[in-house]
């Protein structure tokens, strides 16, 4: 026993990470690979997703051969119509696809009170991506008829490995015709009131349970041992939820990815939410409420638009915003970081993004810049925590990859007012899918614990507060509302 080992494999927005786990929880080995560039804005080729799955497992090295059993977490949500034999008939959708708000506005008056009551979300792009099903007859009729299946990111990756197509609870929450409330099954009257059959959804199959056994031609690919379990795949904040051992303490859990998402945990789904995510989680008998922002995605476009092209480019504007000293970061303008449609809570159907608070003419210069993009994206990430918190003041419990250095996470304590506990492992949803998985076959590997405390620095509270105010204001000037730092769900 001592000798197995267990594979965790994340399909993030950007990227996918490996990870291999003994059953202490140590780490054997590490892997990254990012995906091709994206297609058009709310497309995306599932074809990369693969790609860089090999990619990523394979630089866990020969270790790997002593592995057991795979985990998968991915991104949600997304929309990947698929043939009878498995394989994609298009790119897949993202809840920012072109046309789909206004099909989505007109299906959820279309499905009734009491469906809309048990699917738990706001009828959203991002919480009913199934309604994409639409713009894909749209575009591509003459694909159709080869139309078996209505899937997910974890539906493709999961056959690839095993030819076997499900989807679990937590993925199935955002596709608008799912009873998140029970947690299990599709709603029938809501997939009637859409005109999706049945049939074209996959099954729904408990997350981290056997989805099959490792294909032959996929072991040889990836290097592993045919025939070892794959786990049907989860979504990748609850197992970074899993990871950490997230419990129902009002503790909250902060991601810093390409998208920012603040996590609490639910013993009970709240049936009155109209703002926030929320989902089945990946354990039995609870639930997750997400407020989520395009941060990481946000933060390199404003660097992109700063003239940051080369690699690294991220980590330089992170670095000098660090170095600005306080009476230049009084002067410095302000950054809009909404640079795509926002989900919950902040539902934003169109982008407001630019820098705010400079005179016509001015020059502004290249470190006062890198102030405005950093502190933006973290205000828009303080607004989600007071949306979604309640009255929880406490540490925050932080997911972020810390080998660039801490400062982006020093940053965002003095954004934020709040003590900050860091999580250090860069590769968390895939150590959370591995997790995730051994406990399915009755081996529990120890959650995450190693944290780094970083808490704000006293002597910049007064500034942060006069600039978060300022902000706020711009913000409210530009979208004509202002959104209240109250929660919609209660302590």
């Amino acid at each position: 026993m001592s000798g197995e080992l267990y594979v965790g494999v994340d399909v993030g927005t950007t990227a996918t990470k490996a990870i291999l786990v003994d059953v202490d929880g140590q780490v054997v080995e590490r892997g990254r690979a990012a995906h091709d560039a994206s297609l058009s804005a709310g497309r995306v080729d599932p074809a990369c997703w693969w790609a860089s799955v090999v990619d990523a497992v394979v630089q866990l090295g020969g270790a790997r051969a002593r592995a057991v059993t795979v985990g998968i977490s991915v991104h949600a949500p997304v929309l990947v119509p698929m043939g009878e034999d498995g394989r994609p008939l298009s790119d897949g959708y993202r809840f920012d696809a072109p046309g789909l708000p206004g099909l989505v506005s007109a299906a959820a008056t279309a499905i009734g009170s009491d469906a809309l009551a048990r699917i738990g979300n706001p009828y959203t792009p991002a919480t009913a991506i199934v309604v994409a099903s639409r713009l894909f007859e749209r575009e591509h009729g003459d694909r159709v008829g080869a139309l078996r299946w209505f899937g997910s990111v974890g539906s493709v990756i999961g056959h690839r490995m095993t030819g076997e197509v499900a989807i679990d609870p937590s993925q199935a929450s955002y596709y608008g015709c799912f009873d998140v409330v029970g947690g299990a099954q599709w709603l029938v009257p809501a997939a009637a009131a859409l005109d999706v059959p049945l049939e074209r959804l996959p099954p729904v199959r408990p997350s981290g349970s056997v989805l099959g056994p490792l294909l032959p031609e996929a072991a040889e690919i990836l290097g592993l041992t045919p025939g070892i379990r794959v786990c049907v795949p989860g979504g990748d904040t609850p197992s970074a939820a899993v990871a950490i051992g997230l419990g129902a303490d009002a503790a909250t859990l902060l991601t810093l990815g390409t998208t920012h998402v603040v996590t609490r945990l639910r013993t009970a789904p709240d049936t009155r939410n109209r703002r926030l995510l929320q989902r089945a989680h990946l354990v039995d008998g609870a639930w997750l409420a997400h407020g989520a922002t395009n941060g990481g995605l946000a933060l390199s476009v404003g660097v992109r638009e700063m003239g940051g092209q080369a690699e690294g480019a991220v980590a330089d504007v992170i670095a000098a915003a660090a170095a600005l000293p306080p009476a230049e970061i009084a002067m410095a303008p302000y950054w809009l970081p909404h640079v795509i449609p926002e989900r919950g809570p902040l539902w934003m159907s169109e982008p407001a993004t630019g820098l705010v608070g400079v005179r016509d003419g001015a020059t502004v210069e290249t470190r006062m810049a890198a102030w405005a993009v950093i502190e933006g994206v973290l205000f828009a990430d303080r607004l989600v925590l007071g949306q979604v918190e309640g009255h929880y003041t406490g540490p925050i419990r932080v997911s972020a990859d810390l080998s660039g250095g801490a400062d982006l996470v020093q940053l965002a304590a003095d954004a934020f007012g709040r003590e900050l506990r860091v999580v250090c492992e860069s590769h968390l949803s895939a150590l959370g899918a591995a997790r995730h998985a051994a406990a399915a076959e009755g081996i529990h590997i120890p959650a995450d614990s190693a944290e780094l405390v970083v808490a704000p620095r006293d002597e910049r509270r007064n500034l942060v507060e006069t600039r978060w105010e300022t902000w706020r204001t711009h913000r409210a000037a530009r979208l004509g509302r202002v959104d209240q730092e109250v929660s919609l769900l209660g302590g």
